[in-house]
């Protein structure tokens, strides 16, 4: 395969936001074609991940509209959705572009806009990732399933509800710190265990927002980082993977493990050619305080059952050992479906290029690790970041 490498990064504040879906959009592109001095340069593909603006703002065939608005045109445009991993899904398309040597220049728009609709018919669209069959005509939401998982973590390995609430009031720390964050503003244990319940167990500061913004890349070959002399700023892509799981949860393996980001994470450290221990910096998808620990786990940060002794022993803060979610994560960063992809990996790309927000930024890290699901939990991808 050619090398392929991250050279320019652009993202919108996330929240509830007057802009419209093209506007984010193209607000996040411009940004990571300045960020990467392509301006002039022309690009070859453009790959646009996005879960649902049909429905949540009556959009469709939109990655040629953003081509036309962007003056991209005759490049070619593509959609990518595979729920909320198409951000990190529509990466992939562009990765496999220049490692196969079809492109040189590709640039990657992760964008959702939910706030048009309100909170109970956004969660019905988002329902439709799940399992008619044997989940929704049931009752069934992602917050009840994350629920059920949640109560089965807590038999298995003695989870607290004091315990899981550091999940929340660490990202709400951090995302005080970024100024591109949905949620600004620290919170406490007490805050989380008192707020209204979701769905038994998780309250409301257990659960990520609905939440309008746009990330975007510039991923390119060596062969435009010499021609332009971008080496000073570029951010290799070591690794990348991909896997899925049976699409209802009751059919899986385990409710404590989601099995699609053990292979996924698998298959990136193989061609990333490290190990768990190498990761300096990780973005993992956090939609619910859950799944960091679920996650932390399944890639192969901890050992199953552990991830909450690594939380309260400092470790995954951003002076700790193993860094989780600087950003914020999901919960307090935010959430829009199809940009929280793209938005992981321009986070990890601030990180490696020690560019981060003040009082966010990890102590040299050589490699940064995203991992992104899609459905409820059938359709992750993990890659591996590293600085040249």
């Amino acid at each position: 395969m050619d090398p392929v490498n991250i050279i320019g990064v652009g993202m919108t504040k996330f929240g509830v936001l007057d802009d419209s879906i093209l506007d984010l959009a193209q607000q996040a592109a411009f940004q990571a074609i300045d960020d990467s001095s392509t301006t002039e340069v022309p690009f070859e593909y453009l790959a646009v991940g996005v879960q649902n603006p049909d429905e949540f703002v009556g959009r469709g065939h939109f990655s040629t509209l953003l081509a036309d608005t962007l003056g991209i045109v005759p490049a070619g445009a593509i959609r990518v959705e595979t729920g909320p991993s198409s951000g990190s899904s529509a990466f992939e398309s562009a990765f496999a572009l220049i490692a196969s040597g079809m492109a040189d220049l590709v640039l990657v728009v992760g964008v959702e806009k939910m706030s048009e609709v309100d909170r109970g018919v956004a969660s019905k669209i988002l329902a439709k990732m799940m399992s008619y069959e044997n989940e929704t005509r049931y009752g069934a939401t992602p917050a009840a399933l994350a629920a059920m998982i949640t109560r089965r973590y807590m038999h298995d390995y003695g989870l607290t509800r004091n315990e899981l609430s550091l999940l929340p009031v660490k990202a709400h720390r951090n995302g005080a710190k970024n100024p591109l964050a949905h949620f600004r503003k620290e919170i406490t244990v007490e805050t989380v265990n008192n707020s209204r319940i979701v769905a038994d167990p998780l309250t409301l500061f257990d659960c990520c927002p609905t939440s309008d913004g746009a990330a975007s890349i510039v991923v390119a070959s060596d062969r435009i980082v010499k021609k332009y002399g971008l080496l000073d700023r570029t951010i290799r892509v070591a690794g990348i993977g991909h896997g899925t799981d049976y699409l209802a949860v009751q059919h899986r393996l385990a409710l404590t493990s989601m099995n699609a980001t053990v292979t996924a994470a698998q298959r990136a450290f193989k061609m990333a050619d490290v190990q768990p221990r190498d990761v300096g910096v990780c973005e993992l998808h956090d939609a619910f305080s859950i799944l960091e620990l679920i996650d932390m786990e399944d890639v192969g940060l901890v050992e199953r059952g552990t991830a909450i002794d690594a939380v309260k022993a400092g470790n995954t803060e951003v002076s700790g050992d193993m860094p989780v979610n600087p950003s914020g994560g999901l919960k307090a960063r935010g959430h829009p479906t199809g940009a929280t992809g793209v938005a992981q990996i321009r986070d990890i790309v601030l990180q490696l290029r020690g560019e981060a927000p003040k009082g966010l930024q990890v102590d040299n890290p050589r490699y940064g690790l995203t991992q992104n699901i899609g459905g409820f939990g059938n359709n992750m991808v993990v890659a591996i970041f590293s600085s040249l």
